[in-house]
C-alpha cells in the first residue's frame, strides 16, 4: 500500500472525506454529506453539475490540510474528528510502508 493512497472516513451522520497522508500530513480531496442535494462544487465555488450532490471537492494543486478545512467546515466537526483519529492509526503505520519514487 502505497502511503500516498487515496483514503476514505465515514462517519454515522453521513459525512465522508476522502484524503491523503502526504509528508505525515492529511491533505483533504473531497467532503460530501448525504444529507445535502445542493449542487457539488470545488472549492471555493465552481459548480460540478455532473459530480454527486452534497460534494465538495478541492484542487489537486493545492489540497487543503486538516486544519484547515475545520477552519473552512466548522459544522462538520464529527468528520474531521474521525479522519484525525485515522490519520494518527495511519501516521504510525508509515514505518511499515514503502517510500514511493513519485506522487
Amino acid at each position: 500500500m502505497s502511503r500516498y493512497t487515496l483514503r476514505t472516513t465515514e462517519t454515522r451522520d453521513g459525512k465522508l472525506a476522502q484524503w491523503r497522508l502526504v509528508d505525515r500530513n492529511v491533505r483533504v480531496v473531497r467532503l460530501r454529506i448525504a444529507t445535502d442535494s445542493s449542487q457539488a462544487y470545488q472549492y471555493p465555488g465552481r459548480p460540478l453539475p455532473t459530480a454527486q450532490p452534497g460534494s465538495v471537492f478541492f484542487d489537486d494543486e493545492r489540497l487543503p490540510d486538516l486544519a484547515q478545512v475545520r477552519e473552512w467546515f466548522p459544522k462538520h466537526e464529527t468528520l474531521w474528528n474521525a479522519v484525525r483519529e485515522e490519520y494518527w492509526a495511519a501516521l504510525l503505520n508509515m514505518a511499515d510502508l514503502p517510500a514511493d519514487a513519485e506522487r
